[in-house]
């Protein structure tokens, strides 16, 4: 038996389920029980209690932004430790839509461990419309900020969420000529 083969029976059927519902959870529950040579109620029992542990807390559509316009930023925060007033901070932000307000998209929000403290994925219409988003970020944190923030903007995406971008040869027109 090849160490590919050994590694994927080891896999708990949870976590095989969970694999297949990242590769499409557009997918039949049919079609992945096919796949995982079960029963249709299984899956859906395996998911459902996934989905109520939280395990599993949200789909998603992989959105190319270049094709509807739109431009994906990331910015960098250094900030001081997290505190009750800081959590109560990005947590009101949050509820209140302020990016939406702001014409942008929330994509990815992380807290890390490292040398940046907060990465924040969005997408915006043009630069104006990012530019004044972050700087709204800026002024909102600014007494909790270690350091100036940074902003970059995305030329390619690779991958997101775990799918492989469909037009992953157009990385080629990067290439200087």
């Amino acid at each position: 038996m090849s160490e590919k083969t050994q590694k994927s029976n080891k896999l708990g059927f949870k976590e095989k389920l969970i694999k297949e519902l990242l590769k499409d959870p557009t997918r039949s529950l049919k079609k992945i029980a096919e796949k995982l040579d079960t029963y249709r109620q299984k899956i859906w029992r395996k998911k459902k209690e996934l989905e109520e542990k939280k395990v599993i807390w949200g789909y998603t559509a992989v959105v190319d932004e270049t094709k509807k316009d739109h431009v994906m930023y990331i910015a960098l925060l250094k900030m001081k430790p997290m505190s009750e007033d800081l959590a109560e901070l990005i947590i009101d932000r949050q509820i209140k839509g302020v990016q939406e307000i702001q014409e942008v998209q929330l994509v990815n929000v992380l807290y890390l461990n490292g040398q940046y403290d907060w990465i924040l994925m969005f997408t915006a219409p043009d630069h104006a419309a990012a530019r004044r988003y972050f700087d709204n970020v800026r002024r909102a944190y600014d007494e909790y900020l270690l350091e100036k923030p940074v902003m970059v903007d995305v030329n390619f995406s690779l991958i997101r969420e775990g799918k492989v971008n469909p037009d992953l040869k157009d990385l080629h027109d990067f290439v200087p000529v």
